[in-house]
């Protein structure tokens, strides 16, 4: 029963590494670029969260569905940063050296979290939902509610990011940009437009998600890089550019991690997570969904 109870903890957690990462997988799919400070875009989600409810109800405390609208607030606002970032500063060396860029998003991500050190101090902060404390108990199993809800909605946040990138126009462009960029101008594609979009889409899942983070952890101007790594393992496990393979990659590493903590010690959670990867690479370098969906969004 403990394997089992470490299993679906995995999962839970799971498919919030899994929504951090879609949005990872988008940017170096579409764009060409890792991005270093997208842990950043998590930790900023958590904080507009945070104030949102702060300002609204005096204290970081509310019901499911007025969290639950914070989380709508987080991504509203964390799309148009990212938008507004690649505009400003990413466009300028998308198609430069990948070193340039590197070093580009590596600066922004210290500099975002210095901003955030100075305007909310490394205190650690965290937004209660009402029910946060209560849990189910299935078969046996402990289910804590925030975390299942946390969980839901980062599911429904991917499947939604999913389903606008097959169906939407934008999402067309986004995914004949991924696949080729001058062929798509040719056509009438904004490329620059698209690309920008892509940043913002990528940011706002990732605020997203970091609004759930706030709600089962908590947030803190220094924890963006832990899931900058993780987004990076996890959209190798699930093939670059691939939606779906960052979810089941997500829920992979989630699972993986817990039963190593579970078992063994939390100390060997990213030394397993990472011999994992090293083992991929060298079995299937394309990843777990690479060659089915190469090119595409």
């Amino acid at each position: 029963m403990a394997i089992t109870q470490f299993v679906v903890n995995g999962l839970l957690v799971g498919a919030l590494f899994a929504a951090v990462a879609v949005g990872f997988a988008l940017i170096w799919g579409v764009v060409d670029i890792i991005n270093l400070a997208h842990g950043e875009m998590v930790m900023l989600g958590g904080y507009v969260s945070y104030w949102a409810l702060t300002f609204l109800m005096g204290e970081a405390t509310a019901s499911p569905p007025v969290a639950l609208a914070s989380v709508l607030v987080s991504v509203a606002v964390l799309f148009g940063v990212g938008y507004a970032l690649e505009r400003a500063l990413v466009a300028r060396v998308t198609d430069e050296d990948l070193f340039l860029t590197l070093l580009v998003t590596f600066g922004l991500s210290i500099v975002i979290q210095q901003l955030a050190l100075q305007a909310w101090s490394a205190d650690p902060r965290t937004v209660t939902v009402q029910f946060a404390q209560q849990s189910m108990n299935l078969g046996g199993v402990v289910v804590p509610k925030m975390k299942l809800l946390a969980f839901a909605g980062a599911i429904v946040l991917t499947a939604l990011l999913y389903v606008f990138l097959k169906n939407s126009r934008t999402g067309r462009s986004i995914r004949a940009v991924s696949q080729n960029a001058e062929a798509a101008a040719l056509v009438g594609v904004d490329v620059e437009h698209t690309r920008a979009t892509t940043f913002g889409l990528s940011s706002a899942i990732a605020g997203g998600a970091g609004a759930f983070i706030a709600m089962i952890l908590n947030v803190q101007p220094q924890m963006g890089l832990i899931y900058t790594l993780k987004s990076f393992v996890i959209v190798v496990f699930g093939g670059i550019g691939s939606v779906p393979g960052a979810l089941v990659g997500g829920l992979l590493l989630g699972t993986v991690e817990e039963l190593t903590a579970g078992i063994v010690s939390s100390k060997w959670t990213l030394a397993v997570s990472f011999s994992l990867l090293i083992v991929l690479l060298v079995v299937k370098p394309s990843g777990l969904f690479g060659d089915s969906v190469e090119g595409e969004a």
